[in-house]
């Protein structure tokens, strides 16, 4: 997923109050056609108790990684990743509270 160039734009995910909360992601990492091989994130899902929200991104097959986060019960509370130098999301982890 790109900073913001290219037609791609920011939408909100908006959770269900305070009984829905966020429990995992998934999604697709791969190389960026154009960036000479550079791999990142291009499509992400995000989880919940209740539904998924996306995928966002475009979600790709051959040659492109599925990734998910923990499958434990839990809740994400919080976001950690990386990004490269054009604004690529090249790697992304949640941290976890278990119950």
């Amino acid at each position: 997923m790109h900073g913001g160039t290219g037609g791609d734009k920011m939408e909100l995910v908006n959770l269900d109050g305070m009984d829905e909360y966020l429990t995992g992601i998934s999604g697709f990492y791969g190389p960026i056609e154009g960036y000479n091989g550079v791999e990142a994130i291009t499509s992400i899902t995000f989880h919940t108790n209740k539904t998924t929200h996306g995928p966002y991104g475009r979600e790709m097959g051959a040659g492109y990684t599925l990734f998910n986060s923990t499958a434990t019960s839990g809740r994400v509370v919080g976001f950690h990743g990386r990004k490269w130098t054009d604004g690529f999301l090249i790697a992304i982890g949640v941290h976890m509270e278990y119950f």
